[in-house]
């Protein structure tokens, strides 16, 4: 409320009848009331706020593409290790497999 408004309210109770103190303290009541309240104003910048919040969230989150892509990724490195895990059986059975073979060889009877 505007300090005009303010003075136009207390005349229009001064004009009904009522004491100047009396009007003066309505109308200050009211200021005081209504002085915390949300603007329009206040409303359209929280909002344009709230859009630009929204805006650089969406470009931070992941897309069905990037999920896809992770999924992928994460496929492809389950298999890569499920293949080192065959190589590296063969390996330790060969490996295996030599040294009973050499330790055959070196067994007296």
């Amino acid at each position: 409320m505007k300090a005009r408004d303010i003075l136009t309210a207390t005349h229009k109770l001064e004009g009904s009848g009522m004491a100047r103190s009396q009007s003066e303290a309505i109308a200050e009541t009211i200021v005081a009331a209504v002085t915390p309240l949300v603007t329009k104003k206040d409303l359209a910048a929280v909002r344009e706020e709230t859009k630009a919040d929204i805006a650089a969230l969406k470009e931070q989150m992941a897309t069905k593409t990037d999920i896809a892509n992770i999924k992928t990724d994460i496929a492809n490195i389950n298999t890569n290790i499920e293949s080192a895990k065959f190589r590296l059986s063969v390996l330790f059975g060969g490996l295996i497999g030599s040294i009973l073979v050499a330790g055959a060889g070196n067994m007296y009877f």
